[in-house]
Parts: structure tokens; C-alpha cells; sequence
């Protein structure tokens, strides 16, 4: 872990009388104070006063579905915000932080980050009771999204580590030398911050033990609907609304006292407690929208709204291209559709796979290997919704052999093979010659001689390693697989390019 960036601490004196610092388990450490859900529902609210000096720190001028109105500074806090929150899966607690937009001073007890004056002692940010964060002008401050440089600081995951102080986590131990396991609220920073990023496992259970685990009750918004035009009905859809909530919007406030803006009070749920019907109200901003239990002390999951355009419809695959892949190295397809911009996350088979956005209506997925042939699921899922289609794993036909160009005496060197499900492989290896003769309907080694032999897997995988003797220097071989069913059905590789043993 990089200590060149010294602790992130507390604000001093202020701070210190007013947190007393008690050690719970080892690793997290409490404060002794929580964020509430009542009648002052703003403890959660999360607002930035952009004042950053350096230019780097609003950098990134690239508009997310996920973030609506947010960009530079501003969207980095928010991403920080959203590491503790109940709809992140290294968070899942019973704890949501509420996006409230810009701000435009740094006042005590306004739930406010803003940038202040230079630190002393290597300090890179505070946080004081109320709570306000202040980040040190002295250091040069940048918005990601992606890596930054050596010589800047990241804001996300600065934010994230202050935010978790806000809601009443000290600093911790866990595992803080070592910056892939390390927690965010680690004292010192790893790096330039960006592994601070996304919480560790100490990091959730310093949150379960202030706000307990998800409660069964706690709303759930799943997707909103309607014009999203000031004063038109929103449609919420999700579960657990109590009968009567709060629904809360963004409303760009520095405000915390008296009147909550951006919120509509007693507005009853239908549908058993699955639907919610709410007016926009005139001072709605592009964010977040929130259902606000106080009865229960309880609080959605925060919803990205865009207000005065209605979201993007959910991710729709209408093709896919090829929609049958090899057993071997399967590579890729292209998934046709519409709405894919806002696609987080592609899964095949259950499991996330990689993939890259080619336009809105085109996403390029990597396939693995499979572990059975067969039809198999691909989803895809966004913050508004999901879509599935399939790809079919067949068997590898003809058989395909891969191995180096090249081999080393006393070293070992590997083939890899498919074909036919269970068949019987034959290993052939060809000395200075690679003429064939028809068989089968397959061009087979003429002077082939085996190597070895085995079984494929109930996919049609193998390979085998062998070490070439010491002495074979300059000896040039062909290699060919050929299969066999047990019963009559024999198949042959193409015959892999001369290899020269060195």
C-alpha cells in the first residue's frame, strides 16, 4: 500500500469532542453516531459544492443513464455515495444514501462536500459532525471515471472513505497493507485512492452493525414509469410500500431545516404494496427518487429519474449472431437489439461474462469454454430491466488441434484438441513430412505415427503435455488429431504447421 498520501482523518478538535471513537470488532470501528430516517429525513441527503480548483477534477463531461444531471466532480461523489448503498452487492445493507445534487456553500450541518483550504500532516480530506466533508485544495484532485495518474487524487474514492465517516464508521484495520483486500476506510489511502473505490467485507459489516441487515420490509423500487413532466403522475413500481410514504425527489437544496423541498408527503401505495402514483413536484431535479417510510424508519433504495424525459425502455435482444458457437475457443457473438446503452452487466449461463458496448443496439459478448454442450442463457440487465436470449454450445466439427510454433528440447510443450464428445483422440506426429492421403473424407499424415492417446471430455476438450528429450535440435515435425467414436465414425484435424524442436 502506497503511503505517500497520508491518513484521511477526522476534522480535529470539533470532531473529536463531539465522536468518541469505540472499537467493535477487529478491523471497523464505530463512532457512535447513525444517519436516521424521521421527520429529518436529510441526515442522508448527499449535495457537493463544485468549487475544485484543478481543472482535472471536472474532467469527465460524459453523461450516464445511471446519474442523471451529474457530471465531473459531482457524479464521482455520487458514485462514492452508491458504495454503501443497499442496491450495491458489496454493500446490501439496510442503508441508502439520497443524491441531492450541487450546492453552493459548505455550511455546518448541511450533508455538504466541498473543497477548502490546504491540509497539514499529508491530510487529504475531513469530515466534521453534522455533517460536511471538506477536501484539501493542496492536492490535485481528479474525476476518473476510469484510472488516473500517478500525481492525482481519486474523488470517488476519497468521497467513499469521508461518506462512510458521515454515517458513523471510524477508521479501520482490516487488512490495510494490502491494497486488494485492503477496507475503504483504511486510514491512509492505496495508491491514488481508486481502490477505495468499492467497500470491503470489513467495511460492510462496520454498516450491518450500525444499520443492521436488509429488513424483509425495507421498500424496493424496481422501475418507474410515466411522462416524468412536472406535476404529471410518476408511476413507482417495486415492493414493500407501506400504505401511506413519502416519495423524495432531488431538489439541488442546501436547505436542511424545516420543509423537505423535492418531497410529496402521505401518498398512498396500491397493488398490495407494489405501486405508488405520485405528481412530480415543480421542484424536482434531475437524480434520484427515493420512498420515504418514517413510520418505520425506513428508506428505498435510490432510483436514477431524468425529469422531463421519460428513461430509455429496458434493453431488448432481438438477435443473436452466431447463435451457435464451438465447444473450442467459442470467442464471441453480437447481440442485436435496442437500449443497450444502459446495460451494466451481461450473464451466461448465471455467471457474468465480459462484453463491450458496440452502439445502442449492438453489444459485442465473450463466451468461455463450456462444462456442457447444449443451449445455455445469455442476459442482459440494466437499471430499468433485463432481456435473455440463448447461444447453443455444439461440438467442435472438424476436430481442431492448437500448439506452439515452436518446441525446446528438455521443456515441456502442450497440444490442445476438441472434437466429438467422449471420442477416442489419437495423438499423430510426422517427422520432416507433412504430405497426406484421403481417409475418411480427411487429408490423414501419411508417415503419421502415434504419439498418444486419450479420451475427450463430455465437451469434446483435450490436451497433453509432453517433454521432448535434449538432442532433437533442429528436428522439424508435423501433428495431426485424429478422433474415433468406437464405432465407425473417424475425424481428423488440419495439420498443424511445422514446428522445429530448438
Amino acid at each position: 500500500m502506497s503511503r505517500i498520501h497520508s491518513a484521511l482523518v477526522l476534522a480535529g478538535a470539533a470532531a473529536a469532542c463531539l465522536f468518541v471513537s469505540t472499537p467493535s470488532l477487529p478491523g471497523f470501528s464505530l463512532l457512535g453516531s447513525s444517519l436516521t430516517v424521521s421527520s429529518l429525513s436529510y441526515e442522508r441527503d448527499v449535495r457537493v459544492n463544485n468549487n475544485a480548483a484543478d481543472s482535472a477534477a471536472n474532467n469527465n463531461n460524459v453523461a450516464e443513464a445511471n446519474h442523471p444531471g451529474a457530471l465531473g466532480a459531482p457524479l464521482a461523489v455520487w458514485k462514492g455515495a452508491e458504495a454503501w448503498a443497499s442496491s450495491n452487492s458489496n454493500a446490501a445493507r439496510n442503508f441508502d444514501f439520497d443524491w441531492q445534487g450541487a450546492a453552493t456553500d459548505n455550511l455546518p450541518n448541511a450533508n455538504t462536500l466541498a473543497w477548502g483550504p490546504p491540509c497539514s500532516g499529508g491530510v487529504l480530506a475531513f469530515t466534521t459532525p453534522g455533517w460536511r466533508i471538506t477536501m484539501c485544495e493542496n492536492w490535485t484532485w481528479a474525476d476518473g471515471p476510469g484510472s488516473i495518474s500517478g500525481g492525482q487524487i481519486d474523488i470517488q474514492g476519497v468521497a467513499a472513505h469521508e461518506l462512510g465517516h458521515a454515517l458513523g464508521l471510524d477508521h479501520s484495520t482490516s487488512n490495510c497493507s494490502n491494497c486488494s483486500l485492503a477496507a475503504t476506510m483504511c486510514a491512509a489511502i492505496c495508491g491514488n485512492g481508486t481502490p477505495q473505490r468499492d467497500i470491503a467485507a470489513d467495511d460492510r459489516a462496520g454498516l450491518e452493525a450500525i444499520y443492521g441487515v436488509m429488513p424483509a420490509n425495507k421498500p424496493k423500487i424496481t422501475a418507474i414509469s410515466g411522462s416524468f413532466n412536472f406535476g404529471t403522475p410518476l408511476t413507482i413500481t417495486g415492493q414493500s410500500f407501506a400504505p401511506l410514504v413519502n416519495v423524495k425527489f432531488t431538489a439541488g437544496s442546501s436547505q436542511n431545516a424545516g420543509a423537505i423541498p423535492g418531497t410529496v408527503f402521505d401518498v398512498p401505495s396500491t397493488a398490495g404494496g407494489t405501486q405508488i402514483v405520485v405528481a412530480i413536484p415543480s421542484d424536482a431535479k434531475d437524480g434520484n427518487v427515493l420512498v420515504w417510510e418514517p413510520g418505520l424508519g425506513l428508506l428505498s433504495n435510490a432510483f436514477p429519474i431524468n425529469i422531463g424525459t421519460a428513461p430509455a425502455p429496458p434493453p431488448q435482444i432481438t438477435g443473436i449472431d452466431p447463435a451457435t458457437v464451438p465447444a473450442f475457443h467459442p470467442g464471441s457473438v453480437i447481440l442485436h437489439g435496442t437500449s443497450f446503452t444502459g446495460v451494466t452487466q451481461v450473464t451466461l449461463a448465471g455467471s457474468p461474462v465480459s462484453f463491450s458496448h458496440m452502439n445502442d443496439s449492438l453489444l459485442q459478448v465473450d463466451v468461455p469454454e463450456p462444462t456442457a454442450l447444449g443451449t445455455v442463457p445469455i442476459v442482459v440487465t440494466a437499471s430499468n430491466g433485463s432481456s435473455s436470449t440463448s447461444v447453443a454450445y455444439v461440438e467442435t466439427n472438424p476436430p481442431q488441434l492448437e500448439a506452439e510454433s515452436g518446441a525446446q528440447g528438455g521443456l515441456p510443450y502442450t497440444w490442445t484438441f476438441a472434437g466429438p464428445a467422449n471420442d477416442i483422440w489419437f495423438l499423430l506426429v510426422s517427422p520432416a513430412d507433412n504430405s497426406t492421403f484421403p481417409f475418411a473424407g480427411y487429408d490423414v499424415l501419411v508417415n503419421g505415427q502415434l504419439l498418444t492417446l486419450g479420451a475427450l471430455s463430455p465437451v469434446g476438450l483435450g490436451s497433453v503435455t509432453i517433454t521432448f528429450p535434449t538432442g532433437l535440435a533442429g528436428l522439424l515435425f508435423y501433428s495431426q488429431i485424429v478422433t474415433f467414436d468406437g464405432v465407425a465414425d473417424v475425424r481428423a484435424s488440419g495439420v498443424f504447421p511445422a514446428v522445429v524442436i530448438s
